[in-house]
């Protein structure tokens, strides 16, 4: 499973990292507005990555993930805001930091939801064909 897991999370964070920095180019016109809009795309890769490493919601540990997420959007919120008034450069640079930190934090999500100590996802036993539980 770990290596169809890989595969799984390497997808994961592609299709993030594409749709962040699409985002970064369309909002960029609207000083720091990426960056709340990021975080709810941040968090559904959460999920997706942790589900693909076998974790429920609960089991994530979205402490150290969302301090890991609060430090890499407010570091991209300096570096964008040198350029934010300036056309065109604030759309390139809103969308590589986006893809950017994208990329970092969705190795980051993966490490620690690979290394974390908490119980798998449960699965539902498979139904017999009186539709009992096997």
């Amino acid at each position: 499973m770990s290596d169809e897991a890989t595969t799984r999370v390497k997808g994961i964070i592609g299709q993030t990292t594409v749709a962040a920095a699409t985002l970064g180019v369309i909002l960029s016109p609207v000083p720091f507005a990426d960056e709340l809009v990021l975080v709810p795309v941040y968090g559904v890769m959460t999920v997706r990555i942790g589900l693909a490493r076998g974790l429920a919601l609960t089991a994530v540990p979205w402490r150290r993930i969302g301090a890991a997420t609060a430090a890499g959007l407010a570091a991209r919120a300096a570096i964008n805001g040198y350029f934010a008034f300036i056309p065109g450069v604030a759309a390139v640079t809103s969308a590589a930091s986006a893809a950017a930190l994208t990329q970092l934090l969705g190795v980051v999500v993966d490490a620690v939801c690979r290394n974390t100590t908490a119980p798998p996802v449960v699965q539902a036993p498979a139904a017999s064909a009186t539709g009992a539980p096997a």
